[in-house]
């Protein structure tokens, strides 16, 4: 499977400039147009290179989008470890550490919404994709159960993994996901709070 390893990094500032431009253009063809408009010919057209400053770094178009979901998903892990570090300043077991930890969790994903709508849904039909998101994601999971109860916890698992569940279906099918009426963010962290707090055992 491709990885950022497999990356020929730029080692010219000039080199190094386009290349972040190559990455910024696809990132933002695939948050805008989706996955099926994300050619070569269109990132350099938008990132203003040749293709040989793709075709330098990576193997075709595939390569390029493994280097792009690698960009993206440094960034959701980045804002993920900042949220959840406040969450850890708070007592354990404590109520303000469970509302922190569903704050965290919820608002990666909505920060990093456009992102994450097309990778959670192209996966859907990428095995390769499925696969890595899924062992990425277990990553996380782990991080919130540790938080909440630590790891020997079944509730605070069965939190964290609903945590995630419930933001990857309102990153895949938006606000109004088994809604009548769109859910506001904060109505959706509410409620998320509200399902941590009663499996956990915490009284707010």
């Amino acid at each position: 499977m491709p990885t950022a390893r497999q990356i020929r990094p730029p080692q010219q500032e000039r080199s190094r400039h386009a290349w972040d431009r190559v990455l910024e253009a696809g990132t933002w063809i695939l948050e805008n147009e989706g996955r099926d408009a994300l050619t070569i010919t269109g990132v350099c057209e938008r990132a203003r290179v040749t293709p040989m400053a793709i075709y330098r770094r990576v193997d075709g178009l595939a390569g390029l989008f493994w280097a792009i979901y690698d960009r993206g998903m440094k960034a959701v892990v980045a804002t993920y470890e900042q949220e959840l570090a406040r969450a850890a300043a708070f007592a354990p077991d404590s109520p303000a550490r469970v509302a922190q930890v569903v704050t965290a969790v919820a608002e990666t994903f909505e920060r990093h919404a456009p992102f994450l709508h097309q990778i959670v849904n192209y996966s859907t039909t990428d095995p390769a994709l499925s696969q890595r998101g899924s062992d990425e994601s277990l990553v996380l999971v782990e991080r919130v159960a540790h938080l909440l109860q630590g790891d020997d916890s079944t509730a605070a698992w069965d939190v964290a993994r609903m945590l995630h569940q419930e933001c990857v279906f309102r990153a895949m099918y938006g606000d109004r996901w088994l809604s009548r009426e769109p859910e506001l963010f904060g109505q959706f962290v509410e409620r998320l709070r509200l399902m941590a707090f009663s499996r956990l055992r915490v009284s707010r």
